[in-house]
């Protein structure tokens, strides 16, 4: 009963999505999603944490679609922001080591520490201190209604608020069509217990609208919230039918 509820939930939700406009990033972004994708395939250490992730597949709902997305849209973020040059380009590159491995550890306790410590221990024969220094920090830095954290240095914290925000996208419609899904999958939650949690966590989520960093993520990350809250609103309408229906 469970797995067929989870089934017809997980189709209803990604049906339903598909009847909302694409977020406006996507589309003001679009070379600069591609050129990160770019960089993505040609990187040799990019495609080697990329790797990493893939084979340490998914924890708590954070699979490596998620560290994929929140790669690109972060180190899309970082090209928008700065323009095309080589020094954005490298900042990039960092932007998509970060965002693969930002959730590396997400099934611990103090999970961005214990990525950035994976980071120091495992890229020193691949860059420079100072680069895995500023992939560390961001990696800290990422996580959400902790206190923010900043250095006097501008490329640092645009590296920093640009994988937060592509991470908090992820709390728009992803985190409805994905990652609720795999967090039931993995953690094994009853159809009751996401109706009793299901309005605070969403309360919880609509207010990282107020969060958003770099002058992109305000600009487009309240729309990613936006759309989230009417799939939770939907979805929240289905399992209560479920639920009653019993």
């Amino acid at each position: 009963m469970q797995q067929d509820v989870i089934s017809k939930g997980r189709q209803f939700v990604k049906t339903f999505a598909v009847t909302l406009p694409v977020p406006k990033f996507y589309a003001d972004s679009y070379w600069y999603l591609a050129i990160a994708k770019k960089i993505s395939t040609v990187s040799s250490i990019v495609a080697y944490c990329a790797g990493c992730m893939r084979e340490k597949g998914t924890a708590l709902g954070h699979s490596y679609y998620h560290a994929e997305k929140v790669a690109i849209e972060s180190a899309a973020i970082v090209l928008k922001e700065k323009g095309i040059s080589s020094q954005s380009i490298h900042l990039a590159m960092l932007a998509l080591i970060a965002g693969f491995l930002h959730d590396y550890y997400r099934e611990k306790k103090d999970h961005p520490a214990k990525a950035a410590q994976y980071v120091q221990a495992h890229l020193s024969c691949f860059l420079p201190k100072s680069d895995i220094d500023a992939i560390s920090f961001a990696i800290l830095n990422h996580e959400a209604f902790k206190e923010y954290q900043t250095v006097d240095n501008s490329d640092i914290m645009l590296l920093s608020n640009a994988l937060y925000d592509a991470d908090k996208f992820r709390w728009g419609p992803d985190n409805f069509i994905y990652t609720i899904w795999d967090m039931i999958a993995t953690m094994n939650i009853s159809i009751q217990d996401i109706i009793a949690h299901f309005p605070k966590g969403v309360a919880h989520i609509n207010t990282i609208r107020h969060t958003f960093r770099s002058k992109t993520g305000m600009d487009y990350g309240p729309e990613f919230i936006d759309q989230g809250m009417v799939l939770a609103q939907k979805l929240l309408q289905f399992f209560q039918s479920q639920d009653e229906s019993k």
